[in-house]
C-alpha cells in the first residue's frame, strides 16, 4: 500500500539500491532507502521511494527489512 500509516514520519537515510522504469510505466524512477535512525519516527524501517511521471510528490512504500532488492524491483516491474 502506498504511502501508508506506517510511512508517516519517514526520513530517508542511506540508499540502499537505485531503480529505473520503462517509458510506459507510471513511475519515472525510485529508490529502496534505509531509514535515518536518529530522526525517522515511522514504523517502516525501509522504504521503497517512487518518483511519478504527472505530480511532483514522491511516493512511499513500505517494505519489510528481509525483502531483497530483487523482489522489489519485479514486483514494481523496474528495469
Amino acid at each position: 500500500m502506498i504511502d501508508s500509516p506506517e510511512t508517516l514520519g519517514y526520513v530517508p537515510g542511506q540508499i540502499a539500491f537505485v531503480m529505473r522504469f520503462g517509458p510506459k510505466s507510471r513511475w519515472r524512477a525510485g529508490a529502496i532507502v534505509d531509514s535515518s535512525a536518529e530522526r525517522s519516527q515511522a514504523v517502516a524501517t525501509r522504504c521503497a521511494l517512487l518518483i511519478p511521471r504527472r505530480g511532483k510528490r514522491t511516493r512511499k512504500l513500505a517494505l519489510h527489512p528481509a525483502l531483497p532488492a530483487d523482489v522489489v524491483k519485479s514486483m514494481l516491474q523496474a528495469l
